[in-house]
Order: C-alpha cells, then sequence, then structure tokens
C-alpha cells in the first residue's frame, strides 16, 4: 500500500524543482510526480529499486545501450497502448506487422548487451529481464518471425502504387474505372505520354495532372490517423479509396493468415517498461549532475519502519543544491547538516534567526524520504533510514479574502487533518506553524502538539520562533510518555564578522538562544542599552 502525498505537501517542499531535474524528453514532470508522490513503504521493494539503479550506475556500458535502445522500447509501448478495433483488416495487418518489427529490434538489442554485459549484473529485476529474453530468443516461434519478418515487411511496403485505367464518356466524363496493376515502384509520368505531350526528358512523378494526394500528415508509426482512417480525405475519393483498400486487403489475406502463428509473441511485457527505465536513466542523469560538482550522493540504508530512524550525514537540500547547480562554487556554497533521528530523540524542535535555515533543513528531510522510498539516492554522504507511510506538512499560509474562519482557523483545520491521517510511522513537519495567533496562544497550542507528537512516537521537525518552547523541552519530555523525545536543534548561531553579521547556516544541538541572540544581534549593530546611551550623550542629547 502506498501513500500518496497530497498538493499542500508538494507545494510545501518545492517538490516540482526536483520533478523538473528529472524530467526531460521521455518523462514529463506530471509523469515523474505520479511516481515520486507515491511513497513505497516495503523495505524489500524499496531495496529491489535500489539494486536495479545501482547497476545501471556502476555499469557505464548498460547506461548507455539502454539510452540508444530506449525508442524501440517506447515504439513498442505506443503500438501495445494504442489498439482500435475499429481499423479495417488491411491496417491490422500492417500495424502488426511494425509492432512485431519493434518487438525484434528490442529483443535483439537486449540480448546482445546481455551478452556482452556477462555476469556484472546483479540487481533481481535485471536478472529476471535477461532471462526472460533468453527464453524467448530459445522460443521456435520467435525463431521462425525473425526468419519469415523480412519477407512479410518486403510483401506490404514493396506496394508502392497503382495503375487505374478510366473509361469516359463523350463528354469526357469518368464512367467507370478498374485497377490495372499493382506496382512495386512509385507512379512516374511515361515515356509515351512525355512523347505524346512534348515533356520528353522529364523524369517527375505529377503525370498529367494529379487526381487527388492525401495530404502531408506529420510522420508517425501509422500512416493512418488514430481513427484508424487517412486524414482529411476529399468525400469524392473516398469510395475509390475504399475500394483500393479492399483489393490491397486481398493481396494481404496470406499474410494476415501467416501472422495468426505469431499470436502468442506478446510485446506488452516490453513496452511497460519504457517508463520504468526512463526514470532510472533520468535518475542517473540527476546523480551524474550532482557528480561533476562534487557533492556527495549515497545509497541509503534502508531499515524496518518499527525503527523509526532517520540517520543522514553531511546532508543538504537538493532543491537549494539544484538552485545554485548553474553557478560557480556550489560546492562551497551548500551548506551540509546532520539529522539524528532515531531513539535518543524523533523530534527535533529547531529554533534560530529568520533565514538562519530552517526552513532549509525541514525540507530537506522530507525530499531525502521522498527519493530514498522512490528507490534513488539521496543528497548525504550517508543515510539510514526507516520508511515513513506518510509526510505531513503544516507551513505558513497566506489569508485569503474568501476564508469564513481567518488565517489561524485555516492553521488550525490544518492541524486538525494531519492528525486525522499521521501515524507512529509518519513523517510531520512544521515550519513557523501557529505563527498567525498572539505569542501567548501560539505557547499555548504549541506546547499540546509537542507533547502529543511525543505520544505518537511519530518523527517530526517543529521549526519555530518560540524559544520558550524549545526551553521548556526537559518538562515536557518529563511530563508526556511516550517513546519519542524531544531535543532542540539551533539553527545558523553567528560567527564573527567584521563588517556584517555571517550566518553559519548549520543545525546544530544546543539550547535555544532567546535573548542572549538578541541581545548578540543588539551588540553587533550598535543598539544595546549601553551602547545606545553612549552614543546619545556623545551627541549631548542624555547627561
Amino acid at each position: 500500500m502506498h501513500h500518496v502525498l497530497d498538493a499542500q505537501v508538494i507545494r510545501d517542499l518545492d517538490l516540482d524543482l526536483t520533478l523538473s531535474a528529472l524530467a526531460g524528453p521521455r518523462l514529463s514532470q506530471t509523469q515523474i510526480r505520479d511516481i515520486l508522490a507515491h511513497l513505497c513503504t516495503d523495505p524489500a521493494v524499496i531495496e529491489y529499486r535500489q539494486d536495479i539503479l545501482d547497476d545501471l550506475w556502476r555499469n557505464p556500458l548498460l547506461h548507455d545501450r539502454l539510452e540508444s535502445l530506449w525508442p524501440d522500447l517506447d515504439a513498442l509501448y505506443t503500438y501495445r497502448s494504442s489498439a482500435d478495433r475499429a481499423r479495417s483488416a488491411l491496417q491490422d495487418v500492417t500495424w502488426r506487422l511494425g509492432e512485431l518489427e519493434q518487438l525484434v529490434a528490442c529483443v535483439t538489442g537486449l540480448h546482445d548487451l546481455f551478452i556482452e554485459l556477462g555476469d556484472k549484473l546483479h540487481a533481481s529485476g535485471w536478472k529476471t529481464l535477461r532471462d526472460g529474453i533468453a527464453r524467448l530468443v530459445q522460443d521456435p516461434v520467435y525463431q521462425h518471425l525473425v526468419q519469415e519478418l523480412p519477407d512479410m515487411l518486403q510483401t506490404i511496403r514493396a506496394k508502392a502504387s497503382v495503375t487505374i485505367g478510366v473509361n469516359l464518356d463523350h463528354r469526357l466524363r469518368p464512367v467507370a474505372a478498374t485497377l490495372l496493376s499493382v506496382n512495386d515502384r512509385p507512379f512516374t509520368a511515361s515515356s509515351f505520354l512525355h512523347r505524346l505531350l512534348g515533356r520528353q526528358g522529364e523524369a517527375d512523378r505529377k503525370g498529367i495532372g494529379p487526381l487527388h494526394t492525401v495530404p502531408h500528415i506529420a510522420p508517425s508509426r501509422s500512416p493512418f490517423g488514430l481513427d484508424g482512417a487517412p486524414q482529411d480525405i476529399n468525400p469524392l475519393m473516398v469510395p475509390l479509396f475504399n475500394d483500393l483498400a479492399n483489393v490491397l486487403e486481398a493481396i494481404c489475406r496470406p499474410i494476415a493468415k501467416t501472422l495468426r502463428y505469431y499470436v502468442t509473441l506478446q510485446s506488452g511485457f516490453l513496452g511497460s517498461l519504457s517508463g520504468d527505465i526512463a526514470f532510472y536513466l533520468a535518475a542517473v542523469g540527476l546523480m551524474t549532475r550532482l557528480q561533476h560538482q562534487g557533492l556527495p550522493f549515497c545509497r541509503p540504508k534502508i531499515v524496518p519502519m518499527d525503527a523509526r530512524v532517520c540517520d543522514l550525514q553531511d546532508a543538504y537540500n537538493l532543491n537549494l543544491a539544484l538552485y545554485f547547480m548553474e553557478q560557480t562554487q556550489v560546492k562551497e556554497r551548500l551548506i551540509r547538516n546532520a539529522v539524528h533521528m532515531g531513539d535518543n530523540g524523533r523530534i527535533l524542535l529547531v529554533t534560530g534567526p529568520n533565514q538562519g535555515g530552517k526552513t532549509t533543513y525541514t525540507q530537506m528531510v522530507g525530499l531525502c524520504h521522498i527519493l530514498a522510498q522512490a528507490g534513488l539516492w539521496v543528497p548525504a554522504a550517508q543515510a539510514h533510514m526507516s520508511p515513513v507511510d506518510g509526510i505531513y506538512t503544516h507551513y505558513p499560509i497566506e489569508e485569503t479574502l474568501d476564508s469564513a474562519t481567518g488565517r489561524f482557523g485555516d492553521e488550525a483545520q490544518r492541524l486538525n487533518q494531519m492528525f486525522t491521517q499521521a501515524t507512529r510511522y509518519s513523517l510531520m513537519l512544521f515550519n513557523e506553524s501557529l505563527s498567525s495567533t498572539s505569542a501567548g496562544e501560539s505557547l499555548y497550542i504549541a506546547q499540546d502538539v509537542v507533547r502529543i507528537l511525543r505520544r505518537m512516537g511519530v518523527r517530526a521537525i517543529f521549526a519555530t520562533h518560540l524559544h520558550e518552547l524549545a526551553a521548556d523541552i526537559a518538562r515536557l519530555n518529563r511530563d508526556t510518555s511516550g517513546d519519542s523525545r524531544i531535543v532542540s536543534l539551533v539553527a545558523s548561531r553567528i560567527d564573527s564578522g567584521e563588517d556584517r553579521l555571517q550566518r553559519s547556516y548549520k543545525i546544530t544541538p544546543g539550547s535555544p538562544m532567546g535573548r542572549s541572540y538578541a541581545r548578540e544581534i543588539a551588540a553587533k549593530y550598535g543598539i544595546s542599552y549601553d551602547q545606545l546611551t553612549s552614543l546619545l550623550q556623545q551627541r549631548r542629547i542624555l547627561d
């Protein structure tokens, strides 16, 4: 069972930045979102996906060959997903031949690839595909297809034109037509007509004048539209074209009969792989970009859900890395932090100044879980993670004019919705929650929320300006039962700088700075009581 991230969580975590980094010509951002938004909670499935990605990352030959094979796999998927019951018998023959041609191309390419790779593959997913391809190659029906397919394709594709004789009445009006021949070459003006009309030497394909030409349409895998009929046909020509189609169907009947022999050869199992392979290729592309920037990423060790662990070393916010990607010195500008959620503390109460890194840190943890549970690598040097059965966010919201409850009422409703869904195996992320009400009221409610989080046993980050809340952690842990301890982290302690405050953007364990931080800021800018007294005395405003 997969939990699906709701739209609010996707917005709060700015997941679209990650989606755009993974999207490309093969998969759209919507398709990537559908994959990442479904949180897989089964460690075995996650590790199965990780093994597939690991082989792809470690074997450039596998990666490069799949890059070149993917268009054929995608074309095969298109054949399987575009079935049309309205197609004529002729169209069915040409469609099925095209599908079988793509099938042979994909099977041949994959079989050659797996032979060349030998024993370098370790993922059970790749081994299952390799063994399935090997069995198909040995199938007598498939072997017969490989031998017969070129002739069948030649028979169909060699029909390039027809010659029609038209009888005219005494007013030169057409009264009857008959098919004279089906030709293997496109029509060209006859030399007799050229001589008769004085156009000898002109070797075009126009004849005297074209009676009708099917308008040019965009190239596709079928000469027909999705409805199975040529597009934009002049109604006056429909009877003639229908008659011609009937004649050509008669020519194709022997091939249609032969194709029944290959009914057991189905391409669905290969066509369905195109989306999965595209996703893993996109993941390798993102990993390569991070590697070129000198940024760490790792395969997370997945531990059981019951452990409720999230342990990250030298982790960073992927969105921030992508934002800096095109700039110089990304590695130096990106601050890395540690995350420790486990028996020693699962509820991280983060305090610190505005723009000190609290939001970036909170978002980072959510993104790491989304990537890990999709079977991808995470932006960290080392990671041990238990899957979460849901991610819930509570970020500041702007008051809307049509809101009947006001901003605080909307925040309260969001809180209620979170607790109606979350379990002890969830991840709950609070960023400056309850900031829409007074300090006294927000502190009172925040204490209740944190106490409930402890009783639930959930993993949570509570980023807040409420230093009094963090200062009360010892009492909250003592007076509230539960196995998720509350710990205090401090965002961005101030490093000394000559000209301005230098934020460290590091998130480290410690007591909230509270008034001491305010005094430090005041002293840095010369606005402490003593500094202002001295200034005003110098100006002779104070004695």
